[in-house]
């Protein structure tokens, strides 16, 4: 009787998910950073720093709002339609799921983003974009062909795979571009700052015992 009841909520859940979310317009659809200077370590395993501690405090996200063609709100879209990456070239390399909401989109067709990201690579500048359902969400104002580029930097273990490109997984050629930076910090042009995880402006012993902890992870 129990199993039965949890079937029954649970496509009654599909089925409002599927009523209530409707198509996505990209370019009236919006999203935007809770703190400036955002800074988020990732692993393909996911299970590197919070989005929530990106800024250095504990209540940090990245939120989304969801709009259709007519400016309308369009809530209930699932955690996991969304994709991100970076604004600039191949940096980053992304899992089959790197990213999921904290809700489903509300009322007002927002929702928060305050968990890990799964995936390897370095996004100094240049920004991350991000899509909802496969569509990018756009710069404004409107039309703009730009993907609307959020201020945050991303920084991992892997970053060097085929081609010298992020291959999401952490293993031992990654030690070559951290070794090159190892025991050096800021200004030294040897200085790498996508090896310093803890933003500190070096990579040093503490950022060799976190590129420890996540060695030979990869995407599930």
């Amino acid at each position: 009787m129990f199993k039965g009841k949890v079937v029954a909520f649970a496509l009654m859940l599909l089925l409002a998910t599927s009523a209530f979310a409707g198509d996505v317009d990209d370019c009236l659809s919006n999203a935007g950073v809770s703190c400036v200077g955002m800074k988020v370590a990732i692993c393909p395993a996911g299970d590197f720093e919070f989005i929530r501690n990106g800024c250095g405090g504990s209540a940090d996200y990245i939120w989304i709002e969801a709009r259709d063609a007519s400016n309308l709100p369009i809530p209930g879209i699932p955690w996991t339609d969304y994709w991100l990456n970076a604004c600039v070239g191949n940096q980053l390399c992304l899992c089959a799921s790197p990213v999921a909401a904290d809700s489903l989109t509300g009322a007002n067709g927002r929702t928060t983003f305050s968990g890990r990201i799964a995936g390897g690579g370095c996004s100094l500048s240049g920004g991350i974009w991000w899509a909802i359902q496969g569509k990018v969400i756009k710069d404004k104002p409107c039309p703009n062909p730009n993907p609307l580029c959020l201020n945050v930097v991303i920084k991992g273990p892997d970053l060097n795979g085929p081609g010298g490109l992020p291959d999401c997984a952490n293993q031992v050629n990654d030690l070559i571009p951290f070794g090159a930076s190892y025991n050096k910090a800021f200004p030294n042009v040897a200085f790498n700052p996508c090896c310093d995880y803890n933003d500190d402006n070096a990579c040093n012993l503490s950022d060799f015992a976190l590129f420890g902890q996540h060695y030979q992870h990869k995407c599930f």
